[in-house]
């Protein structure tokens, strides 16, 4: 067998990669020291159940260095080299089953490594409450070497004190402001004080912990809201995992937002900060909300920046959604006005959770606001209709044939906005009395009536010159009756006979590379049709079916088909915008003769 050998550590490799690749910047040293204090204070209280009287003290000199201490367990020289000497080896394990322990942050051994980024030095003096006869300082340097000197036990209190000197380029990590903002923005609700300790003897505490229950907790949480994301939000959602995964609130934006928006949150792993993305516990319709969250049995991934991806998160997210869904199902009971102010700024959020939860969509359908022919109507107010509705997937459809319907007393619905479409269905199936169909060619035949019989035989000669007019369209005319009689045409085309148009316009506008393929997609479209239906009640067309000069009825006809798309914004023919051009131009000529 051949001779094995022992793989070396680059420690200034190592030292690139934690800068450039593995931590986003090199201010998260502060959060390494926080967590290995935290870790170190939660170790104490394991040996110690009695110890109550954990705290982190920091010093402060300024743009020159800075002094962390904890009163945690403290280190022992062997643990030393066992911990600090191995590159991923995690003092956080349990040293016989080699088990991460579930109240340790940290899991990896190598956080202690970021304070390069920021110091040339790592000096640390700890003394371990398992022998506090003895303390030790230890001296790292980047280039791999470090030493253990034995220090004045008497001297040296129970804990570790992590000591760094700003490197050049590093001196702005090293201010007050910026040490209280990194230690306010990673450490916020940890359950011991993090004291800022000043060079005339006093203290103050740097993290605020979340507010306890009170007289005015309410107003507690709503001013923490605003002063995590500098925003006077609409209200909170308390989040509570039932299982234990997770504690904190759901911010309401006071303001519309993407179904889709990636706030930044607060999302902490065991008090500490592991990211600001939501992404990867929060639902995907959440972006109306902005999260102050903690959980406590996740797993962290290497750079302790974002979650593993594991069953237990998932669970999570589930958890999450069924939180803020039972929250704002309640408030329809609770506080109504609340909800409808959250619908009406959130409408998007709130319509795409309802096709998520049928729970949701239980609640709030009768709230939800549809734009139809007759007004706007919410949700309650179209389960009541017994009659079948009809609605338009297209805004353009939707505008050409409002009119036409409301004239009949037909409802149609505007059905074109996000979810709109899938939340009838869902109506239909929650409600089996509503009946709602998509507009189609066919849904036409109870609006556009036959006239009288003898119509069509006044109507005949009219008929012939208006399909001749359109046969060089793909068009063909009818007589029909309908309302509004102010409406003298309508010009209605099945989905085949709008993607031939379509294609013909993209035709026009395209370059000499293209038409063959567009041609190829225009020949594959079959069986189309487009029809200009003249109403026989209106008086323009009943005047043209007494002009007994065909040229001037085709004349006529060809302005009426042309007005006709302009009004229902269809793609224009260039052919088409010719013809209206030159019959206004001979209109004009032969009112002039």
């Amino acid at each position: 067998m051949a001779e094995p050998f022992i793989f070396k550590v680059n420690l200034g490799g190592m030292i690139d990669i934690l800068a450039n690749h593995l931590y986003s910047s090199p201010d998260v040293f502060i959060r390494e020291l926080l967590q290995n204090g935290t870790d170190a204070i939660s170790g104490r209280k394991r040996m110690q159940p009695d110890f109550h009287k954990g705290r982190i003290a920091i010093r402060i000199h300024e743009k020159e260095g800075l002094s962390f201490a904890d009163n945690g367990t403290g280190l022992t020289e062997e643990e030393i080299h066992q911990f600090l000497a191995v590159i991923g080896q995690s003092s956080k394990r349990d040293l016989q089953t080699g088990r991460i322990l579930e109240d340790y942050i940290g899991r990896f051994g190598i956080g202690m490594l970021s304070c390069f980024m920021v110091t040339d030095k790592i000096i640390m003096h700890t003394k371990s409450v398992k022998h506090p006869e003895k303390a030790y300082a230890f001296e790292g340097c980047p280039d791999g070497t470090y030493s253990i000197t034995e220090l004045e036990s008497g001297s040296v209190p129970e804990g570790t004190t992590v000591i760094l000197k700003a490197k050049k380029g590093c001196e702005s990590y090293f201010t007050e402001q910026k040490v209280c903002e990194l230690v306010r923005y990673y450490g916020l609700p940890l359950p011991f004080p993090v004291m800022l300790c000043r060079a005339d003897g006093s203290e103050e505490r740097i993290n605020v912990c979340f507010p306890e229950t009170g007289e005015d907790f309410s107003g507690q949480v709503m001013a923490l809201g605003k002063d995590l994301f500098g925003t006077d939000f609409l209200g909170y959602i308390p989040l509570e995992s039932k299982t234990g995964l997770f504690s904190g609130v759901a911010y309401i934006m006071p303001y519309a937002v993407s179904v889709h928006a990636k706030n930044t949150h607060r999302i902490y792993l065991k008090n500490m900060l592991l990211t600001e993305d939501g992404e990867s516990i929060l639902p995907k319709w959440s972006g109306f909300l902005r999260c102050f969250l903690n959980t406590s049995q996740l797993r962290p991934t290497a750079s302790r920046e974002s979650f593993y991806e594991d069953a237990l998160l998932e669970q999570a997210r589930q958890e999450l959604s069924q939180c803020i869904s039972e929250y704002l199902t309640g408030l329809s009971q609770s506080r109504p006005e609340l909800l409808q102010e959250i619908i009406r700024i959130h409408f998007m959020a709130v319509k795409s959770m309802a096709c998520e939860d049928e729970d949701f969509f239980r609640t709030f359908i009768p709230f939800l606001k549809f734009e139809t022919n007759m007004g706007e109507l919410t949700g309650k107010e179209l389960l009541t209709r017994t009659e079948p509705v009809s609605y338009a997937l297209d805004m353009n459809q939707f505008h050409r044939t409002s009119a036409l319907m409301l004239s009949q007393s037909q409802m149609l619905i505007n059905a074109c906005y996000v979810y709109d479409a899938q939340l009838l269905r869902m109506m239909q199936e929650y409600e089996e009395s509503f009946v709602a169909v998509p507009l189609e060619y066919t849904s036409f035949e109870e609006v556009l009536q036959n006239p009288p019989a003898e119509a069509f035989r006044k109507a005949e000669a009219l008929l012939g010159s208006a399909r001749r007019a359109l046969e060089q369209f793909g068009c063909d005319a009818e007589l029909k009756a309908f309302s509004p009689s102010q409406l003298p045409v309508f010009y209605l085309l099945d989905e085949n006979a709008n993607i031939k148009r379509e294609i013909q316009h993209s035709r026009e506008n395209a370059s000499d590379l293209f038409f063959s393929m567009l041609d190829a997609f225009a020949e594959e479209v079959q069986d189309s049709q487009a029809t200009l239906f003249l109403n026989w009640n209106n008086p323009l067309i009943q005047k043209l079916i007494s002009l007994e000069n065909p040229q001037k009825q085709k004349l006529c006809i060809e302005i009426l088909y042309v007005q006709n798309l302009l009004t229902g914004r269809f793609p224009m023919q260039g052919s088409e915008m010719a013809i209206l051009n030159q019959n206004l131009i001979t209109l004009i000529e032969w009112g002039l003769s």
